[in-house]
């Protein structure tokens, strides 16, 4: 596992993203990790153990991305998300889910669903989870419109326009 670039880590040199990410992780240390690397570049970051108070995050303002270690039970994250989707103004909220190999298809569920939504697998390179979600964060209605019109990359995070 590479170790994240924190070349920029001062406060001063910290690039502002503008982006608000609730990280739901129902373990406090990996929780705390995740949402170090997003605060590190830049990102404002809401911490919730429990898909309650994820929901809840979201009625402190608006929210761009959910960033959600499955843990144990990815049919209930599946279910939460469906159910943040329903809230009025988080119809379009993007996902980047975090699982354990045993969840294997998971990315499956993630990629039919209509709204932009990922899943990553443990170990997880830091620096590849910022693109992900650097990349879900500010294009996300170039991913619904490959979507709507049916295609598909020809290669995982490329699109050809």
């Amino acid at each position: 596992m590479h170790d994240p670039d924190f070349r920029h880590d001062s406060p001063a040199e910290t690039p502002k993203k503008q982006a608000s990410i609730v990280v739901v992780d129902p373990s406090p240390l990996s929780l705390i990790a995740t949402a170090g690397v997003m605060h590190s570049r830049g990102y404002g970051c809401i911490c919730a153990r429990t898909s309650e108070s994820a929901i809840e995050a979201l009625k402190m303002g608006n929210q761009d991305l959910v960033l959600w270690d499955v843990a144990d039970d990815a049919a209930a994250v599946l279910e939460s998300i469906e159910c943040m989707r329903q809230i009025p103004g988080y119809e379009t909220l993007s996902v980047v889910m975090i699982a354990e190999s045993r969840w294997a298809g998971l990315e499956k569920k993630a990629e039919a669903m209509k709204v932009p939504t990922r899943c990553l697998f443990k170990p997880i390179d830091p620096n590849a989870l910022l693109a992900v979600v650097d990349h879900l964060l500010w294009m996300p209605s170039l991913i619904s419109a490959h979507r709507r019109r049916g295609t598909k990359p020809s290669r995982l995070g490329w699109i050809t326009l």
